[in-house]
């Protein structure tokens, strides 16, 4: 670094780094009036000015500065980039579940008399599980039974809004006590399995369940044990009086469903009427209103 009269020469090897003169400049006072570069570019001398000095420090604080937003906008594309990358895995993790679906146009026919459907996307097929319109299963169903969604559930036939199960109710009575039993698991003469059933073993007996006259309906499956031969009569009550008489059932008769009224009944009692043993029994009793 040299002074003459008050200017002040700065020798420097440029070797492309502004940031080198700057540094020089700021070694020598920067500020004063005649403020001289003398560069060194391939063996020679290259005289900046001051003006010259001060414009290429300019340029140089804007280039850092245009390099920090750069910078910046090279951290926001890379955090972008990864939001994309993560979106793009959860996408294909769902294209990888979408799920294969089928639509036939399905007629119907039943016993030989085609049905009037509409037939358009009548079956869908939904990975390998078949579905069929609401139009195609209405006719599915005997004329005297209706589908009725309500509340998540598709009723057939009647709504039951109110159940119970009569054998759970309180028992008020039971005549011939070692010829009756209420048990859980019972298999009837055609395989089936009841959650709980009464056995009629052997000759009148009767058994009285609490309705607390809430119940307009009741439901119930008559059947004979499984390897008992059968043979009473089953018969329903209340305070009102009989409201069913069966048939004779023997092991060879199919399961009967009833579906009787009771009239808000406060009782109901189930009666083997009987000569001898038969093991009779009523099972799948349901108290119920319908809507």
């Amino acid at each position: 670094m040299e002074n003459n009269g008050g200017t002040i020469a700065i020798i420097v090897a440029l070797i492309g780094m502004i940031a080198t003169i700057a540094a020089a400049i700021i070694g020598a006072k920067w500020g004063k009036d005649n403020v001289t570069v003398i560069a060194q570019i391939d063996g020679k001398n290259v005289v900046l000015n001051n003006e010259d000095v001060k414009d290429m420090a300019k340029e140089n604080e804007q280039l850092n500065n245009e390099i920090l937003e750069y910078k910046k906008e090279i951290e926001e594309l890379k955090s972008q980039s990864e939001d994309l990358a993560s979106q793009l895995g959860f996408a294909t993790g769902e294209l990888n579940n979408i799920p294969t679906i089928e639509y036939k146009n399905l007629g119907l026919s039943i016993d030989g008399e085609e049905k009037t459907i509409d037939k358009n996307k009548s079956s869908l097929l939904i990975n390998g599980k078949k579905y069929y319109s609401k139009d195609f299963v209405e006719n599915l169903l005997p004329s005297n039974k209706s589908a009725i969604e309500k509340d998540n559930i598709l009723y057939v036939g009647k709504i039951i809004k109110e159940k119970s199960n009569l054998f759970d109710k309180q028992m008020i009575d039971m005549s011939g006590r070692d010829f009756l039993h209420i048990e859980d698991n019972v298999k009837d003469t055609y395989g089936n399995i009841h959650d709980k059933a009464v056995i009629f073993n052997y000759g009148d007996i009767s058994v009285t369940h609490n309705a607390n006259r809430e119940y307009t309906k009741l439901k119930c499956v008559l059947a004979v044990l499984d390897e008992k031969s059968g043979g009473g009569i089953i018969q329903i009550e209340s305070e009102q009086g009989i409201l069913y008489t069966s048939e004779e059932i023997l092991s060879t008769t199919e399961p009967v469903e009833i579906d009787i009224p009771i009239n808000y009944a406060s009782s109901i009692t189930i009666r083997q009427i009987s000569e001898g043993w038969t093991y009779n029994i009523v099972t799948d009793a349901v108290l119920y209103n319908e809507d």
